[in-house]
């Protein structure tokens, strides 16, 4: 199930105001984003970015700051960046979309791993997010109460 979309920019601000003003949108406060991933090759590296998503639903537009040399870089000559939906273990959905000849481009994927980025031939990017791991602010736009977890639903 779709639950977001991503846009990379380089102003969170402008983009916050831009897209608000456009689709009348309010926004939740701006994370400060620092987390440990991996690339395609399985390399380590530190993501920083800052972040925030529409209040708006059924379908949550993401945007946060680019960060160039990872997977979180737009490709070029556009701001959109991924589709994001929801599975419940990353390991498994590695292996079905190289089934489907999509490629893992970021993110660890351990069956307990948070989400992880893949592309296919079309130049697109999608992020398979594991619907067991809360997300604080976003419980809404879960798929229903994940196994393993207290009520996602509330606080968000």
């Amino acid at each position: 199930m779709i639950w977001h979309i991503a846009f990379a920019l380089d102003n969170l601000e402008e983009g916050m105001e831009r897209f608000g003003a456009a689709l009348n949108l309010d926004w939740l406060p701006v994370k400060h984003y620092v987390g440990e991933s991996v690339d395609q090759n399985g390399r380590p590296y530190t993501l920083k970015t800052r972040l925030t998503f529409a209040t708006a639903g059924p379908c949550a537009l993401e945007l946060f700051e680019r960060v160039p040399g990872t997977p979180n870089e737009p490709a070029k000559g556009t701001a959109f960046h991924h589709m994001g939906y929801w599975t419940e273990d990353l390991s498994k959905e590695r292996e079905r979309l190289a089934a489907c000849d999509w490629l893992h481009r970021g993110g660890p994927t351990e069956p307990d791993s948070r989400a992880a980025f893949f592309a296919s031939t079309l130049g697109i990017l999608i992020e398979g997010c594991n619907s067991t791991i809360e997300r604080p602010g976003l419980a809404k736009y879960y798929p229903g109460v994940a196994p393993g977890m207290k009520q996602p639903h509330q606080g968000g």
